[in-house]
C-alpha cells in the first residue's frame, strides 16, 4: 500500500512537471520577449533565363553578410539587388541597421528591388521607430505591408516614414503609453509632451490631424485595425499631398508639360498596384515572398530553443513591453 501511495505520488508530481513545460513553452511562444527586437533582412535579387531567385536571408547587422570584396582602382562591379524586410519589436539597433543599408546604397553596393521596405512588426521603441521613418522619408524609399503581414503599433510609425505607401495586410494603431508605473509629479506633464512629439511627428510626415486624432482615441490595452477606406482618407495607402505635388511637377518636368496638361494626362492613365504602380510601371507581378515567410523561419528556430529551455528552473517566460 505504502508503493502505491509512493507510485502514485511520484506520478502526479510528473504530470504537474509535464504541464509546467508545456505551459512554459506556450508562454515561451505566446509572449514577446526582449530578445525578440526587430532584424532588417535582405535577400539578393537574381535573374535568370527570365526568372526570379532570391537568395538566403542575410542580416544588416552581420558584418559577414554585408562583407563586399574589394575592387581594384577603376574597377566597378555592378549593385547586388536585394529585397529589404524588417520584422519584429523595433529598436535602435534598426535605425543602425537603416544606415548600413543605405551606406551600402550610397556607395552603389545595393540596390533596393522596387525601392521597397517590406514591414511585419507589432510595434516597439516609438522614438525609434520615427527615426526610422524619417530616414525613409530622406532617402525615398517605399514601405509595403503584405497580405500575410500585420504592421502594429510603434510600426506604422515607421511605415508612415515610406515616400510611398502600400497595404494589403493589416495596420494596427493605439494610443503610446509610458512603460515605468513610478508615481511622479511630472508625469501629466510627459505625457503632453510625448502627445506633442506624436502630432508633430504625424504633421512632418505630411498627415492628417485626424490621423493622429484616431491613434489618440485608441486606448493602449486596445489595437484599433484601420479599414480600407481610412487607409486612404488618412494618407496611410498611397502618397502624402505634398510629396504627390513634388512628383507631379518631376514627372511634368520630364514630359516637357504643364502641370495642367500633366494633370490631364494622368487622369487618362490606368490605376497600378502598389508596389509595381509606384514606380511608374502598371505591370502585374507576384509577390510570393513576403516577411512573414522569413518571421516564420525565424519563429520555428526561437519554438525549437523554448522547447529545450521550457523544463529548466531559469525559463520564467517574459513580457517585453515597448512604449507604444
Amino acid at each position: 500500500m505504502f508503493a502505491m501511495r509512493d507510485f502514485g505520488t511520484y506520478a502526479q508530481s510528473l504530470r504537474k512537471q509535464r504541464i509546467a513545460a508545456a505551459l512554459a513553452l506556450f508562454l515561451a511562444l505566446l509572449l514577446p520577449r526582449p530578445d525578440l527586437r526587430a532584424e532588417l533582412f535582405f535577400r539578393a535579387v537574381d535573374q535568370a533565363n527570365g526568372h526570379q531567385s532570391l537568395s538566403r536571408v542575410r542580416n544588416y547587422s552581420n558584418p559577414s553578410d554585408i562583407a563586399y570584396p574589394r575592387l581594384s582602382v577603376g574597377a566597378a562591379a555592378p549593385a547586388e539587388e536585394v529585397r529589404v524586410f524588417l520584422i519584429g519589436d523595433i529598436s535602435r539597433a534598426d535605425v543602425e541597421s537603416a544606415e548600413v543599408l543605405l551606406g551600402l546604397v550610397r556607395s552603389g553596393k545595393q540596390k533596393i528591388s522596387g525601392n521597397t521596405l517590406w514591414l511585419a512588426s507589432n510595434g516597439g521603441d516609438i522614438d525609434s521607430a520615427m527615426d526610422l521613418g524619417r530616414l525613409l522619408r530622406k532617402s525615398g524609399i517605399f514601405t509595403y505591408v503584405a497580405k500575410n503581414d500585420q504592421c502594429f503599433s510603434a510600426c506604422v510609425f515607421a511605415f508612415m516614414g515610406g515616400e510611398r505607401r502600400g497595404v494589403a495586410g493589416r495596420l494596427g494603431i493605439h494610443r503610446p503609453y509610458f512603460l515605468y508605473t513610478q508615481d511622479s509629479p511630472d508625469r501629466q506633464a510627459r505625457f503632453r509632451n510625448l502627445q506633442r512629439v506624436v502630432k508633430g511627428y504625424v504633421e512632418e510626415m505630411d498627415f492628417p490631424d485626424s490621423l493622429y486624432e484616431a491613434i489618440m482615441l485608441v486606448p493602449p490595452q486596445s489595437m484599433q485595425i484601420v479599414a480600407p477606406a481610412e487607409l486612404k482618407r488618412f494618407y496611410l495607402e498611397g502618397i502624402s499631398p505634398s510629396s504627390e505635388d513634388i512628383a507631379d511637377a518631376a514627372s511634368a518636368r520630364r514630359l516637357n508639360l504643364p502641370m495642367v496638361e500633366y494633370l490631364q494626362l494622368k487622369a487618362k492613365a490606368p490605376t497600378c498596384a502598389f508596389p509595381i504602380g509606384v514606380l511608374g510601371r502598371c505591370e502585374s507581378a507576384a509577390y510570393e515572398d513576403t516577411a512573414s515567410g522569413i518571421a516564420a523561419e525565424k519563429t520555428l528556430t526561437r519554438a525549437a530553443g523554448a522547447t529545450q529551455r521550457a523544463g529548466s528552473p531559469d525559463a520564467t517566460p517574459r513580457s517585453a513591453l515597448g512604449s507604444y
